[in-house]
């Protein structure tokens, strides 16, 4: 009776998802329909079947989107190129999923995983090496403040913002120092003035610099945040207490 109770408010629950959003693309290699290249004597491998969705933070909005939440924002950036064309029909096909804030910058490209899979009946799929393609430089200065400027304005008008840090090097995915500051912003204004939204944070690269919010992480991440050695639930409700 709970469980309903609770998920029956969800359609009326607005939530932005703020953070680096990637294309997902999939590459089913059939290996019977395998040939010779004749420029390069090497094999071929042909593809039966691409599939593209959302993901990283597209991964966390399309389970918010299966979860039946009543609105949802996309906060990021792709490419403008043919990725971010795939990324972009994706997220504007997810139902309740506004994309005004999701910008497009000719100086980045697309953060992208393409992941070849050899398909054989009857056997699981056989994941070869994953083709990445990233942004190696500094996210321009023009685009954060034009996705810090989208934080503050949904600040008003949503009850829970989920931040994502995918990227591997530092500055250059939406969650750069400058948008850590504009959340620490949020975190300080004063309730009175404006109902503050829940702020949850995620990041492969750990916590450091973060401001006040709520965190969610695993195990390992709780030991290198907090430098104590832990190995069970238990340890971790001790040292939080």
């Amino acid at each position: 009776k709970r469980f309903k109770e609770i998920t029956s408010k969800y359609s009326r629950l607005r939530i932005a998802v703020v953070g680096d959003y990637s294309l997902d693309r999939y590459l089913d290699i059939d290996l019977s329909k395998n040939e010779t290249s004749i420029e390069t004597g090497l094999p071929v491998y042909n593809v039966s079947d691409v599939r593209a969705q959302p993901g990283a933070a597209g991964t966390i909005l399309s389970n918010l989107v299966t979860l039946g939440i009543g609105e949802l924002w996309a906060v990021g950036f792709c490419g403008i190129d043919g990725h971010g064309y795939e990324l972009c029909r994706a997220l504007k096909n997810l139902p309740d999923v506004k994309t005004q804030y999701f910008l497009k910058n000719k100086k980045q490209k697309t953060f992208t995983y393409c992941k070849p899979l050899v398909i054989v009946p009857d056997k699981t799929p056989r994941e070869l090496n994953r083709y990445d393609i990233k942004n190696w430089h500094p996210t321009p200065h023009t685009l954060q403040k034009h996705l810090a400027n989208a934080v503050m304005k949904l600040a008003n008008n949503v009850d829970a913002i989920i931040v994502l840090d995918q990227v591997d090097v530092p500055e250059t995915g939406v969650i750069t120092s400058s948008m850590l500051e504009t959340i620490d912003k949020l975190t300080k204004i004063t309730p009175s003035k404006q109902l503050l939204p829940i702020i949850i944070g995620d990041s492969r690269n750990g916590f450091e610099g973060w401001p006040n919010i709520d965190l969610k992480m695993n195990l390992n991440e709780f030991r290198k945040m907090t430098g104590i050695s832990l190995e069970c639930l238990k340890d971790i409700k001790t040292a939080i207490a």
